[in-house]
């Protein structure tokens, strides 16, 4: 008979024990939650995004980002920068343009189930930015949805 309480109490201790163990864990991990954070993206960006940074604005905000790798010593980059910035500005919504200086000259663009698009060897114009846009963007503009 006394075998058996001791068993039940200690059965019944751990039970306890679980129950405040679980409570205790739940109250620490409450403010730990790193999925909610916000980032404050713009349009145009000088730095290289983090990796969760890029999460966030393609899973998050579903903006497409096109990713702007260029050399110090660029002669003919300010132009296409200037082009680049411009597009990027007005669909600021629906896109952040990543502009870095590395060491080799690219241009990409990120998409929806990451979906990566090359654009180096593109002719850089309007029709063809957009084009490629629409192609890949998660959330599109009203010009996306108008074209053929």
């Amino acid at each position: 008979m006394a075998k058996e309480r001791l068993i039940a109490i200690f059965i019944g201790l751990i039970m306890i024990m679980s129950v405040a163990g679980f409570a205790l864990m739940s109250a620490m991990n409450q403010g730990v939650d790193n999925s909610n954070k916000e980032f404050n993206i713009p349009a145009v960006m000088t730095r290289e995004l983090t990796a969760e940074e890029t999460v966030y604005v393609l899973n998050y905000e579903g903006r497409a980002i096109m990713e702007y790798f260029y050399q110090e010593n660029c002669t003919d980059c300010s132009e296409k920068m200037a082009s680049l910035e411009s597009f990027a500005n007005r669909m600021a919504e629906f896109l952040v343009l990543q502009e870095v200086v590395g060491n080799e000259t690219s241009l990409q663009i990120l998409g929806s189930q990451g979906r990566i698009v090359d654009m180096s060897n593109m002719t850089l114009s309007e029709g063809n930015l957009m084009d490629t846009f629409c192609d890949v963007a998660i959330a599109q503009p009203q010009e996306c949805l108008m074209r053929e």
